[in-house]
């Protein structure tokens, strides 16, 4: 994360946000969770702190976790959803292999929104054990989330 302007965002708060939108228990005890502009998440390990920083000239540090939003929601990172979407149980959806396709070339989806999936709220994407990401389910299906610097174009036509 950028250096400028650093908050600590309680552990604690962030694993009940991730348990009542996701159903994961996940355990940060290991890592400082630190709160950016616009309410962007970002961690670290503990370990940061043994490193004297003022030495270094540092333009940022951590892993981009998500972005709190409203009614304690959280969009989470790629990398967010992958650490999340190991234990969850909620807001997950499975895509078939031509839907992860579409989905990694930057389409929504029209597709049936499980039960297991809320409305209006950020779901998991997987294919397999593959964790895709994160985007929000509407419902008609998926509005997709995935930044374009992370999105495959595919070279060719099938």
């Amino acid at each position: 994360m950028q250096v400028e302007k650093v908050e600590f965002y309680p552990r604690e708060e962030l694993e009940r946000i991730i348990n009542k939108n996701y159903g994961a228990k996940i355990d940060l005890r290991d890592y400082v969770i630190l709160l950016g502009k616009e309410n962007k998440i970002w961690i670290c390990s503990k370990k940061i702190f043994e490193v004297d920083l003022k030495k270094l000239k540092v333009n940022s540090f951590g892993l981009y976790f998500g972005k709190i939003k409203r009614n304690e929601k959280i969009h989470l990172s790629p990398e967010g959803a992958q650490i999340v979407g190991k234990n969850a149980v909620r807001n997950v959806l499975e895509l078939s292999k031509d839907e992860a396709r579409k989905f990694m070339e930057g389409s929504d989806l029209k597709i049936k929104i499980p039960e297991s999936c809320e409305p209006h709220n950020f779901v998991i994407l997987k294919r397999g054990d593959d964790i895709l990401g994160c985007s929000l389910a509407l419902e008609d299906g998926i509005k997709n989330l995935l930044p374009k610097s992370r999105r495959i174009i595919s070279s060719f036509k099938k």
